[in-house]
């Protein structure tokens, strides 16, 4: 094939693809290969069909070939970054895009690209940066604009998240995506209604926006508006990380009797959502026949005997076999499924218990008179809303220098380094590597006289267990904590410290102490 017949044919083949004809341009381009094996635009183009069909170990090596071909073309660079993102190959992804940039500074995708890397990685400056940059060479992409106002929101720069949200709109006034993205932050500024009333723009603009519907759903827990809250929370089973309805190819169950039927109930989100609403089951028991509960594998030994589960699974369910005939349901979908309001909160504290042998191991080793407070101070470092609602070990220091105090650390993960870094600060009983799961958990809390943790597992199982717990919250906490309330109505034993000021831990901390010190009064 001569030359100027093969560039217009990887024209044409670039027209198709970009048209949607992929086997057409497919087609064309193998054509091409058959007498010019290494040319790189074609293998590029093979590459990028590729990756978009989700084929991304076939799209890596097709488009590595195409750079060894003609290694100096950004874009090849930056498609690659993109397949490189979808395998979870982040810093190679990085490399690609500055590739890509360092051959044509102006290449303003590579920059959104790798901005979107960064802010996936929770590396919220940089992610800002480079969304910058790409606004720096095209003042007009909104898609830079939207996405670094939720750098900037999870950054705990509201009012700058609210600003740029307003460019956005000016230039584009029916953008859903920016109207959802300024609803999120007035939420985190306490307005609320406004919030409400950007969310709903954001629907009426684009009535199927998944991440809205959700959104708007969680506000509306957060205000105890749970008939609609429930309604709008179900989106969340159609984000694209949400995988409980895609797990399954059976009926997803609606609350009716199932007698003589098999309902597996499976696990959804977190070990706090988990530990939450598992408290359903018995009630999804007296509707019916047999119930298998698939759940995370930590979870397994606290739920072992629990009432209204006929086997306990841990996940994912690989037996074909058991799922004939049956029903399921996602765990979450058990409130609104059973209608449940402020009032009718299933609420038989308590209904998780520890391991009587293991309680009593613990009692021997947790010995003395001192008044023990298991302590958390993060949640998980990968969750988006970290940033804001975990604290550090040393605003917990001066609980320790309270006489009669002992600070037992519940803490799992990455922030346990905290105790070493601190070690010589204050005592602290540090139990993290003799936490195996939950049940080991749940043996330690029987034998404490106060939990104080930020919004974790940990304090969803203190609640469940019905023991005294200290919950500090945010000043934008998850809706579970409903608004302008010290208590729960979800757990009767916890207590709620607020935050008064976005980050501002030091007050929260200030009433903490005041409490712990009249709580040792009455303790003596």
């Amino acid at each position: 094939m001569q030359t100027t017949r093969v560039g217009d044919a990887v024209h044409i083949a670039v027209q198709h693809y970009q048209a949607g004809r992929l086997d057409t341009a497919k087609q064309l381009c193998l054509e091409i290969l058959q007498t010019r094996p290494n040319h790189a635009r074609a293998l590029h183009l093979l590459g990028a069909m590729a990756y978009q069909k989700g084929l991304y170990g076939q799209a890596i090596d097709l488009i590595r070939k195409a750079i060894k071909n003609n290694p100096n073309v950004p874009q090849f660079h930056n498609t690659l970054g993109a397949t490189l993102r979808a395998v979870g190959e982040l810093q190679e992804a990085v490399a690609a895009y500055e590739r890509a940039i360092s051959l044509d500074p102006g290449y303003g995708s590579a920059y959104m690209n790798m901005g979107n890397v960064f802010l996936s990685q929770n590396q919220f400056p940089l992610a800002v940066d480079k969304y910058r940059h790409a606004l720096s060479l095209d003042p007009t992409c909104i898609e830079a604009y939207n996405r670094m106002a939720i750098a900037l929101q999870y950054e705990g720069e509201h009012d700058a998240a609210i600003d740029i949200c307003q460019q956005a709109l000016s230039l584009k006034p029916d953008d859903a995506e920016a109207y959802n993205t300024m609803a999120s932050v007035l939420m985190k500024k306490g307005y609320q209604n406004e919030a409400i009333e950007n969310y709903r723009r954001a629907l009426t603009l684009k009535p199927d926006y998944v991440e809205a519907h959700c959104n708007l759903g969680m506000i509306l827990l957060l205000n105890g508006q749970f008939e609609e809250g429930w309604s709008e929370y179900r989106w969340r089973l159609q984000t694209h990380n949400n995988t409980c309805l895609q797990r399954y190819s059976i009926p997803c169950w609606d609350g009716s009797p199932f007698v003589g039927q098999k309902l597996v109930v499976h696990y959804e989100q977190g070990f706090g959502d988990n530990i939450q609403f598992i408290r359903y089951l018995p009630m999804v028991k007296s509707r019916g026949g047999t119930v298998i509960c698939e759940t995370l594998k930590p979870l397994s030994g606290l739920l072992r005997a629990f009432p209204g589960i006929d086997e306990l699974i841990d996940a994912p369910i690989n037996d074909n076999s058991l799922l004939e005939m049956c029903l399921h349901v996602p765990l979450l979908e058990l409130p609104r499924i059973f209608g449940t309001t402020l009032h009718t909160i299933p609420c038989n504290i308590p209904y998780l218990h520890a391991d009587p042998i293991k309680a009593k191991r613990w009692r021997e080793r947790l010995t003395g008179k001192n008044f023990k407070v298991g302590i958390v101070w993060a949640g998980q470092s990968t969750h988006t809303e970290d940033r804001s609602r975990s604290c550090h070990l040393r605003d917990f220091l001066r609980l320790a220098k309270i006489p009669g105090v002992q600070l037992i650390s519940l803490q799992k993960g990455v922030a346990t380094r905290e105790i070493e870094e601190l070690a010589q600060k204050g005592p602290i009983t540090n139990l993290s590597d003799k936490l195996n799961d939950f049940s080991d958990t749940a043996a330690v809390i029987e034998n404490l006289d106060l939990i104080i943790s930020v919004d974790t597992a940990v304090l969803h199982l203190s609640g469940a267990m019905g023991k005294p717990a200290w919950a500090l919250l945010s000043s934008s906490p998850d809706w579970r904590w409903l608004l302008a309330r010290h208590d729960s109505p979800w757990y009767p034993t916890i207590r709620l410290f607020r935050q008064r000021r976005y980050g501002d831990w030091k007050e929260v901390f200030n009433r903490i102490t005041e409490e712990l010190n009249l709580r040792i009064h009455s303790f003596k």
